[in-house]
Formats: structure tokens, sequence, C-alpha cells
């Protein structure tokens, strides 16, 4: 844990060194996505558990892998697994996952609790994330 708390502060950090008097919105890099989870599980939540939105963890390998488990949104039962990749491109963090998983290069930013938020292209926040250390689901 003390490892992700570390690179957790410096995301917070290097965010916030950036900030513009305006306020504007201020988004990770893709690289430092990149550091917060290449190594790390997380674990998807999205704000509203509509049709087709699941339950997720994914663990982000060192070698561009993404393996992921899934089940039904807010349910229990037996998880499918799959699998992508990730890459940083153009600056912003992408996950390419294949079938009907919603895949491309996202902004995020990371909150004080070690929350890491996802935004879409018109700029909301659709999806959050809590990191875990390595691979605890043995994905």
């Amino acid at each position: 844990m003390m490892k992700l708390n570390t690179v957790i502060m410096t995301a917070i950090t290097v965010a916030c060194l950036g900030m513009s008097t305006a306020f504007a919105d201020v988004y990770m890099t893709g690289k430092e996505v990149a550091a917060l989870v290449v190594g790390n599980t997380i674990e998807g939540q999205y704000r509203e558990c509509t049709i087709g939105r699941k339950d997720f963890s994914e663990f982000f390998d060192e070698d561009g892998t993404v393996r992921g488990r899934e089940r039904e949104c807010r349910m229990t039962g037996n998880w499918t697994t799959y699998g992508g990749s990730w890459k940083v491109e153009d600056g912003k963090f992408c996950v390419y996952l294949g079938s009907d998983r919603t895949s491309g290069c996202f902004d995020y930013q990371v909150d004080e609790d070690g929350t890491l938020r996802r935004f879409n292209e018109e700029g909301a926040m659709d999806l959050m994330f809590k990191i875990y250390d390595g691979n605890p689901n043995n994905l």
C-alpha cells in the first residue's frame, strides 16, 4: 500500500502544479495514469447501474496487457474473464478491450482518497475506480 500511496501523492502533486487560475479541469497525462495503474488492479464503479453495465476488475500488466473479470452490475455470482491491452497514446491513457466493452483514450483525475475518475469526451465523469496494489484477484 505504501508504493500506491506514494504514486497517488505524486499524481496529486503533479496535477496541482498544473492547475490554472481559471479553475479549468486538469487531467492527468497518460504517463501519470500508467504510473498509477500499471502493475496494479482497478475495480470499476459506474455512477449508475443501467442495462449493460457490469461490475469489473482489471489488472494492468507491464507488458501492455489487461486481464479482467466482470459480472452483472451489483449482483453476486460467477465472474467471466476477458482480456485487452493498454498504451499511452497522444498523451492519454488508452484501453482496448474489444467486443462490446468501452475502449479508447480517456481523461482521468485522481482525488486525495486515491479514487481514479474517468471522463468521457464531453468532460462528464462516467466511471470511478478503486486501485489495489498488485494483482489480488490473480487475474
